[in-house]
């Protein structure tokens, strides 16, 4: 769409759209699985529930998630007091718009392997709940000139225990072979979690009905 319109970068078109405090209270109230969208049709943003996305959508994208929030809010909290809302709403609103033109960059490069994962996790109860992060993993850890391989991370929100979250770290790219990481946690705890190979679309599903089974196994030790 961007592509049809010469000179125009993704931050141009959403100029001038806001993320306000009324928005992003909209975005805590719906808790986990709520998510802010740029929408490129309306240039702007709004508050939903990621079910509601067509998560092979180029045009709509999730760009902050309740999750974002939390974290952020918690960070504001412990520095600025009762003004961190004050102090959220136009930090949110800017580092947004900074980082559309890459987002949009990444979300491009997008392979099918990814967004079927997707909505395969939204099939079995799990709602992305935080903006995609993208980022290079270094192919070494003994310094920074070694290979990079771009990165995506998930976040999801079991939807019957939202206290139950899901991180999938996956190759933009998945013909490079790299493997992905899928983590459990419950809060701020560790559950489980174990390496991928998700190298065609036919590989999201097993993994997603791991997630699920790992899940209800925890629940039946934790729960009962």
């Amino acid at each position: 769409m961007f592509a049809n319109v010469p000179n125009v970068t993704v931050s141009d078109w959403f100029a001038a759209a806001e993320i306000t405090s009324r928005m992003l209270r909209t975005l805590n109230n719906i808790g986990p699985g709520g998510v802010i969208i740029a929408d490129a049709y309306r240039r702007d943003y709004y508050a939903t529930h990621s079910r509601t996305l067509d998560h092979a959508s180029q045009t709509s994208f999730i760009v902050y998630g309740y999750h974002d929030l939390a974290a952020d809010l918690a960070e504001y909290t412990e520095e600025y007091g009762h003004r961190a809302w004050e102090e959220l709403v136009p930090a949110v609103d800017c580092t947004v718009w900074e980082c559309l033109d890459e987002l949009a960059e990444d979300l491009a490069g997008l392979r099918w392997v990814l967004t079927r994962m997707r909505q395969t996790m939204h099939e079995l109860g799990f709602d992305l709940t935080s903006a995609p992060y993208y980022y290079d993993r270094y192919a070494s850890s003994g310094g920074y000139s070694s290979s990079t391989t771009r990165m995506v991370r998930d976040r999801y929100a079991c939807r019957a225990h939202p206290a139950l979250t899901v991180t999938v770290k996956s190759p933009v790219d998945e013909k490079t072979g790299a493997l992905s990481l899928i983590r459990i946690s419950d809060g701020d705890r560790h559950v489980t979690g174990w390496p991928a190979r998700m190298r065609t679309q036919f590989m999201t599903g097993p993994n997603a009905h791991r997630v699920r089974r790992a899940i209800e196994a925890y629940l039946r030790r934790t729960r009962t």
